[in-house]
């Protein structure tokens, strides 16, 4: 016999009362399966009995739902609900029954087919919304509720004034009578008339958390890392074959909702521990796009001054901490290796991101080009034409460019006010580069071998 949505609400009041009952039955049961005494059961009975009497008569189902329907005012059923936004804060919930719509793409509450209703308010009357929310065969009382009837409550009673109040009294958990604001909500003044000649009017907005979206991501999100989702991730963690789709949500975080009683909040956010997941909404990183220094004269130009900025302000200090004591082979070793080849090795590698622009071949002989010839020579490897070529094999732009790299330096190492350096600094610093820019361009690949 398939089951009816007033037999699942009257096994719902049966649960209520067994759940009261079981710590009753388990004190009896313990005292009739160590005894033998009469004395001892018949006590151990009586007691269930009085003790059960109570429990017995309350969820009577007429007696439990004229008790319910009373506090149903307690509760708000709600799509959006306001303690989201502040746990103290007194402003209305709302609950939004509106049927999809054309959401030209976006996923909103109204995209959801079957909205999770949530309940806001005493916690101790969040049975009542249990109740309302039972749906069998995509019917509940809310359901009916909205339709101006009870029909699913005909079967506990057939007094129709008693079936009157208990409908009255299920109606004010669908929403205040009277919406509100408050203080701790997050209120939007949205004006209406700024005429000139008028006084401005203002609509005051209340936006509220949508518990239903909130609650259908959790469940997506869960639904991807437990249960037969967790064969899915295995079979793609080991490289194997799985006939189901591995669904993720890469780089979630978790937004917890009211602390250790999240019951205060709501009774969704209860059932979800607190916890309500978000999606990675960062934009997109982009990887700058590499294109020919065109634009530059020179290769030790902005963006390479940039990325040695650390590398030159350190050697800066390293030269003004020098004093007399230090002119030895130590500090002379520290210079060249600490801070002049790392800048060689920043060039070096700056360079090679140029050169590997092979698609860019042949730009350095292009009008647009601004770069000193002797730079383009160095940094248009996969260059075609022959001419080009020729001239870079002779090799006399390496000269250039060392003496270039000396006098960068230079400018980026002046300080008048600590010391001086001058020309012995220069034939030195480009001496350093000349010697490894020989080594580099020996192993830097020819336009035969691309």
């Amino acid at each position: 016999m398939q089951l009816t949505l007033s037999d699942a609400l009257a096994e719902y009041i049966e649960q209520r009362k067994q759940s009261k009952l079981e710590p009753l039955q388990k004190a009896r049961d313990k005292v009739l399966e160590k005894s033998d005494d009469p004395t001892e059961i018949s006590v151990a009975k009586l007691q269930y009995h009085e003790a059960a009497a109570p429990i017995e008569a309350a969820f009577n189902p007429v007696t439990w739902l004229s008790d319910a329907a009373r506090r149903a005012k307690q509760i708000s059923l709600a799509t959006h609900a306001a303690k989201f936004t502040h746990s103290d804060a007194k402003a209305s919930s709302i609950l939004d029954a509106g049927a999809e719509q054309d959401l030209m793409g976006y996923v909103i509450t109204a995209s959801l087919d079957n909205k999770a209703i949530d309940a806001v308010g005493n916690a101790a009357a969040l049975d009542v919304a249990k109740l309302l929310k039972i749906t069998v065969n995509n019917e509940s009382l809310i359901g009916q509720l909205q339709d101006k009837h009870i029909d699913a409550l005909k079967a506990f009673t057939e007094d129709l004034v008693l079936l009157s109040e208990w409908q009255a009294g299920f109606e004010k958990a669908l929403g205040d009578e009277k919406l509100s604001g408050h203080t701790l909500t997050k209120q939007l003044y949205y004006p209406i008339n700024l005429q000139a000649e008028s006084k401005p009017k203002y609509h005051l907005l209340c936006p509220l958390f949508s518990s239903s979206l909130a609650h259908e991501l959790h469940k997506q999100v869960t639904k991807t890392r437990f249960g037969e989702a967790k064969e899915v991730r295995d079979a793609r963690k080991k490289g194997h074959f799985h006939q189901q789709l591995a669904e993720s949500f890469p780089a979630t975080a978790v937004q917890n909702f009211g602390g250790s009683k999240p019951q205060n909040i709501s009774q969704l956010n209860s059932e979800r521990y607190g916890q309500s997941f978000l999606l990675n909404c960062a934009p997109p990183t982009y990887q700058t796009q590499s294109k020919p220094p065109l634009t530059h004269s020179s290769i030790f130009n902005r963006e390479f001054s940039y990325k040695t900025s650390a590398l030159t302000r350190e050697f800066k200090a390293f030269l003004t901490g020098l004093t007399e004591q230090d002119r030895n082979f130590k500090t002379r070793y520290k210079r060249d290796y600490g801070f002049v080849q790392p800048l060689l090795d920043s060039l070096f590698n700056h360079v090679v991101q140029i050169q590997n622009l092979t698609e860019h071949a042949g730009w350095a002989s292009t009008r647009e080009c601004q770069m000193k010839h002797q730079h383009a020579l160095w940094l248009d490897v996969y260059n075609p034409s022959a001419k080009f070529q020729a001239e870079r094999e002779k090799g006399d732009w390496l000269g250039v460019v060392a003496h270039d790299f000396s006098l960068w330096l230079l400018r980026k190492l002046e300080s008048k006010q600590h010391y001086l350096l001058g020309d012995v600094e220069h034939q030195y610093f480009k001496k350093l580069c000349l010697h490894e820019l020989k080594a580099f361009e020996r192993h830097t690949p020819k336009l035969g071998d691309k």
